[in-house]
């Protein structure tokens, strides 16, 4: 197919977002295997990337998009809690492009007039041979938001894989992994201080460390746990 070039959207995608910089547990090696295989496919793919609020889809999809660049594909990253109040003209001629990544499909509930562009714009996708990557959040099921039926008909046809949160025990290997990941110097006693003090939620703890760096970066002073607990008032 011929690619015709395609202005960037105005939506940003994190940089820092990758396959190698994303914690990876057991539970996920075969998503995380499956959505490298849709970087390098050369066929049309549709796949929808399905996780609860905080799990990590955005830095997934993020990261797809991020994989793809070195893939050297055009692709286009829409993040439908920024995009809803843009209009459904930004869906247009997407479908000339390698990729299309749309994040927290979730977002067009009670919305027709995305829904019905959606619908057109996966039927374009199937036409021209451009792959559509939707990531769906929360706890919603595709029958609790899609009104329209030939959408949600098209949607349930599409191959869907769900990211499992990090558990407890693979919490403190994932806190070490993240700050070697980002050059952040934290010590195994500072890592169970905060497993013992705050969120053991991974989302939020990942956070609260890249917090924690930014804050003695400017203050020039190292990471301890006094410092944790003068930072994020424990």
């Amino acid at each position: 197919v011929n690619r015709q070039h395609h202005s960037i959207l105005p939506f940003q995608v994190d940089q820092r977002a990758s396959f190698a910089s994303f914690f990876c547990t057991s539970s996920n090696s075969d998503l995380l295997n499956r959505l490298k295989e849709i970087v390098f496919a050369k066929d049309c793919q549709e796949f929808i990337l399905i996780g609860n609020s905080r799990s990590g889809k955005s830095f997934l999809i993020q990261s797809i998009c991020n994989e793809l660049t070195l893939a050297k594909k055009e692709f286009s990253f829409v993040p439908m809690s920024k995009a809803l109040d843009m209009g459904v003209g930004i869906l247009q001629n997407l479908a000339s492009l390698d990729v299309v990544c749309i994040d927290d499909l979730q977002c067009i509930a009670d919305h027709p007039e995305w829904e019905e562009e959606i619908f057109h714009l996966i039927n374009e996708c199937q036409q021209s041979d451009c792959s559509v990557i939707f990531s769906l959040g929360g706890d919603s099921l595709l029958d609790d938001f899609i009104a329209l039926p030939d959408l949600l008909s098209r949607l349930k046809r599409m191959e869907r894989m769900k990211i499992n949160s990090v558990d407890d025990n693979s919490l403190h290997d994932g806190l070490l992994f993240v700050s070697k990941n980002y050059d952040i110097n934290l010590g195994h006693s500072e890592i169970e201080f905060l497993l013992r003090h705050y969120s053991r939620e991974f989302s939020v703890l990942v956070e609260n460390v890249l917090l924690l760096d930014r804050r003695a970066g400017e203050l020039k002073r190292k990471i301890t746990v006094p410092f944790i607990k003068e930072i994020l008032s424990l």
